[in-house]
């Protein structure tokens, strides 16, 4: 009865950890990977492509790399509590553009958010899907 009663728990602990997640809890390795990414930009030009986000060589930001639908896009970011901040610019050879960019971590691993481009009023919009290997 007593080993049953202690397996009970202990499932019932497994179990409730992994089905109620620590809000603000953002493990180091939460948002690096590759994905998948749709969006518009501030002029409604839609464009699609991909997103790979690499910790950074100081360990604390995050390294950025978009190659999508006519242009290449490099940046650095933040991550804290969900939201991740990154700046932004084209790579040499493509017309300069440059702006910041704040995406929302959704329960599904995707990041949604805005992006600004520099000397536009209206965001951008753009949604990164995980790429699963």
């Amino acid at each position: 009865m007593y080993r049953r009663i202690v397996v009970a728990t202990a499932l019932a602990l497994v179990v409730a950890g992994c089905a109620f997640p620590q809000q603000g809890s953002d493990t180091p390795d939460q948002i690096g990977g590759t994905y998948y990414v749709n969006g518009s930009d501030a002029r409604g030009v839609e464009y699609g492509g991909r997103l790979t986000i690499s910790r950074a060589d100081n360990r604390s930001d995050y390294e950025l790399q978009w190659i999508i639908t006519g242009s290449i896009q490099t940046g650095t970011g933040t991550f804290g509590r969900g939201i991740l901040d990154a700046t932004w610019q084209t790579a040499e050879g493509f017309a300069p553009l440059s702006g910041t960019a704040r995406y929302e971590l959704q329960d599904d691993g995707s990041l949604i958010g805005e992006r600004f481009e520099d000397g536009k009023d209206v965001p951008g919009y753009e949604e990164a899907f995980p790429v699963l290997e």
